[in-house]
């Protein structure tokens, strides 16, 4: 068990257990010191651990106001707006995604951090539209190789389709790239459900700007992949491969910031999509099933 230990706003380090015992009894670490560790939705006084009580210092008395929580985030996006702290939070979400559990996660901080994920992303998004074009060709010679006779159809339908003009796909892109953050924050209110159904009591907001974090990271780490646009085949081998490092840094990020296991945070994931595609196909299957009981009827 790794347990990180800040003091006056200031991250000391990340100990195991038996150095915090010798730091108390040393006086390196003091009982008002906060520490934190996965699965903990706060950070709490040293002194208030059932394991360190009475180590080396007093626990602390009874009429004692309790020990103020860190009012500076160590996240850099939370200490000041600027390009470098953007790019300064997707590192340490990578290499420290538990200084993640440190933030505010107020929700419009968060929402701007996207947008600017978004609008880093976007030259990939230009230069796969304006270099490589229209996708249907690609997507019609992959169809073929499958050599199924319905797919095969529809696939030389779509390669004598007219192509959509170059400006429609662009304007497209970037529309849809603007809505972008607005559908995670959708996709945080669902995964909050989940988190209340499985007995997690985080916040809506932190729940989604959480997300947005999350979301962000991975959109602007997998961007270039957008520059292989020449093959449609490459983009789906290479998007297969980074699938489960893409989910390892989602979940480790997305489990920091709300400070729920990754795991679990995982599983309230799936559960919620199953639920989702439930729901989604349930009901066109039903309007399917009466519309035949219909015909038979008659």
């Amino acid at each position: 068990m790794q347990i990180h230990v800040a003091r006056n706003s200031a991250q000391l380090g990340i100990f195991a257990p038996e150095e915090i015992v010798a730091g108390l009894q040393s006086g390196r670490f003091l009982a008002s010191d906060l520490a934190w560790r996965e699965g903990l939705p706060a950070w709490t006084p040293l002194g208030d651990w059932p394991e360190f009580r009475g180590v080396g210092v007093p626990p602390p008395s009874p009429g004692a106001a309790p020990a103020e929580a860190p009012v500076a985030s160590m996240i850099p996006w939370e200490q000041g707006k600027s390009l470098g702290s953007f790019f300064a939070t997707i590192k340490q979400s990578v290499a420290s995604p538990s200084i993640l559990s440190t933030g505010r996660y107020a929700f419009g901080d968060w929402l701007v951090f996207c947008y600017v994920g978004v609008l880093i992303s976007l030259p990939f998004q230009t230069i796969n539209v304006l270099v490589f074009g229209d996708k249907n060709a690609q997507l019609a010679d992959l169809l073929r190789s499958l050599n199924i006779p319905e797919v095969s159809k529809a696939a030389e339908r779509m390669a004598h389709a007219d192509p959509t003009p170059v400006w429609v796909t662009l304007f497209g892109t970037v529309m849809g790239l603007a809505f972008v953050p607005l559908m995670y924050a959708f996709f945080a209110l669902l995964h909050w459900v989940g988190q209340r159904i499985f007995r997690f009591r985080i916040s809506v907001e932190r729940t989604a700007a959480a997300t947005l974090l999350a979301s962000t990271v991975l959109a602007v780490l997998m961007a270039p992949l957008q520059l292989l646009g020449f093959s449609f085949v490459a983009q789906l081998a290479l998007s297969a491969l980074f699938l489960i490092p893409a989910c390892l840094l989602y979940f480790r990020a997305l489990g920091a910031a709300t400070g729920v296991n990754p795991w679990a945070q995982f599983g309230i994931y799936c559960f919620v999509w199953f639920v989702l595609c439930c729901c989604c196909c349930a009901a066109p299957l039903s309007l399917i099933g009466l519309s035949f009981a219909g015909k038979f009827a008659h």
